[in-house]
């Protein structure tokens, strides 16, 4: 089914004319996407689809209200990718990918539907900017390298970024990109892999980003970079935004170091 595409303006300024953020509906399926879009400042280097971590489920309102994950790294630094130059498009997951509870379909990062979802989006934006990246953070990884895996065309990706990511299998409980994202050789556009050296989560070690390089073999490059400093984990919040795993104290940093790395591709 054709996809609908549509905008809904959040507010409008007086003079000066001044973009403002804005809900983009993507329809799909019988149901609805919707995307916070943050125009860039100038002329736009690309876009980003901001792929949130945890459970993905933002909760966008169509006033353009985030209900949940507004700390999450990636959404609260939306902004600043938008002041480097890109469009920053900060992603909900469809209606049908959501349960009644609160939760989420189980497996939806490494299935079709969503892939698909972000596919339409990468297409949507190539009318605003000429290249289109995804970015994933912690389980939002698997999100990315599903979609970079099985998009092709218009659809797919320029290259990929990945941080604080789920990367390498540690045990039976949690997912990782190693395990559930088939194949890894389908990844062929260039990488960067960013985490924090002391970042404690068990799932999102520093140390797995060599291991997971390692795999994709059929990228062009595939670039590793380290961050130290920042705001330190709490005992127990190991695998939460507000310590070294979420980047916390360091958001411009990372902002800059990805897309530094993204505006050297061109």
């Amino acid at each position: 089914m054709r996809a609908v595409l549509f905008t809904a303006v959040l507010a409008v300024l007086a003079q000066p004319v001044v973009a403002v953020e804005s809900v983009l509906e993507i329809a799909m399926r019988g149901t609805v996407m919707r995307v916070l879009v943050e125009p860039p400042v100038g002329r736009p280097s690309g876009a980003v689809i901001l792929i949130a971590g945890g459970s993905g489920r933002l909760d966008l309102e169509p006033s353009g209200r985030l209900r949940d994950l507004n700390g999450n790294q990636l959404v609260r630094t939306r902004k600043g990718y938008a002041e480097a130059g890109f469009v920053a498009a900060t992603v909900d997951i469809a209606g049908d990918l959501k349960e009644r509870d609160g939760g989420v379909r189980n497996g939806y990062r490494w299935g079709a539907e969503q892939a698909a979802d972000l596919g339409l989006l990468t297409d949507h934006l190539r009318k605003q900017a000429p290249r289109v990246y995804l970015i994933g953070t912690s389980r939002g990884a698997l999100s990315v390298a599903n979609a970079a895996a099985r998009l092709t065309g218009t659809q797919r990706p320029d290259a990929i970024v990945i941080t604080s990511g789920m990367l390498m299998q540690t045990d039976a409980r949690q997912p990782s990109v190693q395990r559930m994202v088939k194949p890894l050789e389908a990844i062929t556009m260039p990488v960067l892999l960013l985490a924090h050296e002391n970042d404690a989560c068990i799932y999102t070690p520093a140390s797995a980003t060599p291991q997971f390089k390692a795999l994709l073999t059929a990228a062009p490059r595939v670039d590793i970079m380290m961050l130290k400093g920042g705001q330190a984990d709490k005992k127990g919040e190991e695998c939460e935004a507000a310590g070294h795993h979420g980047f916390a104290g360091l958001d411009k940093e990372v902002v800059q170091t990805v897309t530094d790395w993204l505006k050297a591709l061109n």
